[in-house]
């Protein structure tokens, strides 16, 4: 699985979305921490819009992690191929596709960090999407959020 980092906006895209004294801290991606508050430029046609998460309404970083459903389900079509295979053909592939695909099930089914929720008082499903920070390179991003907010990353 390809594990590429977001694409990060042009810097002028950025800037003209900065307030008069604010700066840029750090950036991942679309997302930009700045001296006061978290931004989310979304470019649709054209024209740029940006989405703002103010740090005093900002309460909690959770870091969540998901199972991996698609290697579930790998998982389980190896293990019932394995099971049918055994029925017609007493032979030891079967057996060996049958343990194979419960280890491919098991494997999938460990969760792994998958985003990081950004969560303000009083938002929407909507805004809950949108500040889902992927996990992966991420790292160093919620650190300097963290480290201006002074609000810990908590694990789901």
């Amino acid at each position: 699985m390809s594990m590429l980092l977001p694409e990060s906006l042009p810097a002028e895209v950025v800037e003209r979305h900065l307030l008069a004294d604010e700066r840029i801290v750090s950036s991942f991606g679309p997302y930009h921490a700045t001296s006061r508050r978290v931004i989310l430029i979304s470019e649709r046609g054209g024209e740029s819009r940006a989405h703002e998460l103010p740090y005093a309404a900002l309460e909690s970083i959770t870091e969540v992690k998901l199972a991996n459903v698609k290697v579930m389900a790998l998982g389980a079509l190896v293990t019932i191929s394995g099971v049918v295979t055994l029925f017609f053909w007493y032979l030891v592939m079967p057996i060996i596709a049958v343990a194979l695909g419960i280890f491919i099930g098991l494997y999938g089914a460990a969760e792994k960090p998958a985003y990081y929720q950004l969560k303000a008082r009083d938002m929407d499903d909507k805004d809950l999407r949108r500040w889902q920070v992927r996990h992966y390179g991420a790292g160093s991003f919620i650190a300097s959020i963290s480290a201006i907010t002074g609000i810990g990353v908590t694990r789901d």
